[in-house]
């Protein structure tokens, strides 16, 4: 499996320089939007992506065709891909984190460190539950394939999210108060941690029993 993961790795070097530019321009773009978190969020969104990139690639060069003929079994190829993916989230997470801070000073905006680490960790929790539903349908479909199908799953809780603030002010729905909201925000942060352990695992086992099924 550690070839696979450096495999991985050694596939995105060329997209490197194209992620550092991303990583500038959000940066700028964060500063003059005084608002480091929401670069946080992006950049932990485009690392979560890289996991799709790798799969794109191999199913371009039909690598998985190639690398069951040698002494490599299935559960190493579907692990190699959630590890790199996890991999990618723990980077992004850190990543976001110092960037964050850096806009944050840069700017001199008033955020708490409290509230740049709950973004942090739970906007990467959240891409990795949606991508768990993702990456089980490119093992299955393919990506070209299951494109359609990722920018359903991003876009349709956006929407849901969006009409529902929508509704709550139209209804003049009244916010809790501030120790309900931490209260709230504590135990979130800490149920969303397991559910994305819990997503992540279930949607490697989706993925093996998939990939163990496919022929090639």
């Amino acid at each position: 499996m550690k070839g696979l993961l450096i495999k991985d790795i050694l596939n995105m070097k060329n997209y490197m320089k194209q992620l550092i530019l991303l990583l500038v321009f959000f940066m700028a773009y964060g500063v003059f939007l005084k608002n480091g978190t929401f670069v946080g969020s992006m950049i932990t969104l485009m690392l979560s992506m890289q996991v799709i990139t790798t799969m794109s690639y191999d199913e371009y060069a039909k690598w998985d065709k190639y690398a069951l003929t040698m002494n490599i079994n299935r559960k190493d190829v579907v692990l190699s891909k959630y590890a790199f993916f996890i991999m990618s989230i723990v980077i992004g997470m850190v990543v976001g984190i110092i960037t964050s801070v850096t806009i944050n000073q840069i700017a001199k905006l008033g955020t708490g460190m409290d509230e740049i680490l709950a973004t942090s960790i739970v906007v990467p929790c959240i891409f990795a539950i949606l991508f768990c539903i993702v990456i089980p349908i490119v093992f299955k479909t393919g990506v070209e394939k299951a494109r359609i199908v990722m920018m359903a799953i991003f876009f349709i809780p956006a929407i849901i999210v969006f009409a529902f603030v929508k509704i709550a002010e139209k209804s003049n729905i009244p916010m809790p108060d501030e120790s309900v909201l931490e209260m709230i925000l504590k135990f979130g942060v800490v149920g969303l941690i397991v559910l994305t352990i819990l997503a992540i695992f279930i949607s490697y086992k989706i993925s093996l029993s998939t990939y163990n099924k496919k022929e090639f």
